[in-house]
């Protein structure tokens, strides 16, 4: 629709704009309200996939390739613990594993599932060396690579990092990083909160000892509560009242909103030695006794970050270029935020082509 017209004329010509345009706030209102209360979830998720390994809650998927795998490496992906990964998936031509099987890559993700009160005890310890461990192996055994190309998205970042750093074999023989946090010497508004002594991560776990889902999602969100509980819904009112397609907003809302408990263990380790302690960089974090040391990581690096992502802040993911031993390291900043390097018009454009392309020369 045209934008609200300019009032002038007659009076009864300004009476008639008067009352058009009262027509359509409300009619525009209603939709709004009804899409909300009533529309259901959109499908996500629906590159065809097939689980070829499960553990737990856990599932590995190897997404199908009817078009012939061109790239001999197969690429795992690997996301956090607190939302789904299908962000990665999200909906037909807006997805980043979409694209990359297209491109003729053998894609497999890691999901974690729904945690539930029996994992409140899995610590990053149980993850690498019980999941993503297996995981790894289960790519190489079903692809039949001797190597394997790594993908970490925001924590799944942190958790690849983790698992590289401690196991050098089977090859790990790429890497990419997209808003992966591992300085967190400053990570912003996030620093202030999580400040010690003042927030006690030890008091949170163990009054939870499994952290409920909505304790994450508020904290989130309240870094930027404005954008988040109200910014987000004016959007939505915006693209209805411009007759603009809803489709992303539904999605991207579907995925926001849709996340997963926190172990408490895990929980303890993320906030108490990385985000208080900084204990990665610092060279100070074991995981059952064995030092996670990045200067052991000699995998191609691909690190993408957002110059407006208030999540993880651009230093916090470059830094691995100065910690890991690899040779070959490419860093790439976009003008967007936290999502915007995985989903929306620009990354299709943009992030999506450079992972393609620097992933095939590499694999």
């Amino acid at each position: 629709m045209d934008r609200l017209r300019i009032l002038s004329g007659s009076p009864d010509e300004v009476g008639a704009m008067l009352q058009e345009n009262y027509d359509r706030m409300l009619d525009s209102s209603r939709k709004w309200a009804e899409l909300l209360t009533f529309d259901p979830d959109p499908q996500t998720g629906m590159t065809p996939k097939d689980v070829v390994w499960r553990k737990n809650k856990a599932r590995l998927y190897r997404y199908v390739n009817n078009q012939g795998i061109k790239h001999k490496t197969p690429l795992l992906m690997i996301y956090a613990l607190i939302n789904k990964p299908y962000i990665l998936d999200l909906i037909p031509g807006m997805s980043l594993v979409e694209y990359l099987v297209e491109q003729g890559f053998d894609v497999y993700m890691l999901d974690w599932g729904e945690w539930e009160w029996e994992d409140r005890n899995l610590s990053f310890c149980d993850l690498i060396d019980d999941y993503v461990t297996r995981a790894v192996r289960k790519v190489i055994q079903t692809s039949g690579s001797s190597e394997v190309s790594l993908l970490g998205y925001c924590m799944g970042g942190t958790i690849t990092t983790m698992y590289a750093a401690l196991y050098p074999e089977p090859l790990i023989k790429n890497i990419i990083y997209v808003a992966a946090p591992i300085d967190f010497q400053d990570a912003g508004l996030s620093s202030v909160w999580l400040k010690d002594p003042e927030f006690d991560p030890d008091r949170v776990a163990d009054t939870f000892q499994l952290i409920p889902k909505d304790f994450i999602d508020f904290g989130v969100k309240m870094l930027r509560p404005v954008n988040n509980f109200w910014g987000t819904y004016t959007r939505l009112w915006k693209s209805i009242d411009d007759g603009t397609p809803i489709a992303a907003w539904k999605a991207l809302n579907k995925w926001v909103n849709d996340n997963s408990n926190f172990p408490g263990a895990a929980y303890r380790q993320w906030i108490k030695e990385l985000y208080q302690g900084n204990k990665l960089v610092k060279k100070e974090f074991y995981l059952r006794g064995r030092l996670v040391d990045m200067a052991k990581i000699e995998a191609n690096l691909l690190v993408l970050s957002g110059t407006n992502d208030h999540l993880v802040l651009p230093h916090q993911t470059k830094a691995i270029l100065d910690q890991a031993a690899s040779a070959d390291k490419t860093y790439k900043e976009f003008p967007v935020g936290h999502g915007g390097i995985v989903f929306g018009s620009f990354a299709k454009r943009e992030p999506y082509p450079l992972i393609s392309e620097w992933l095939a020369e590499r694999s």
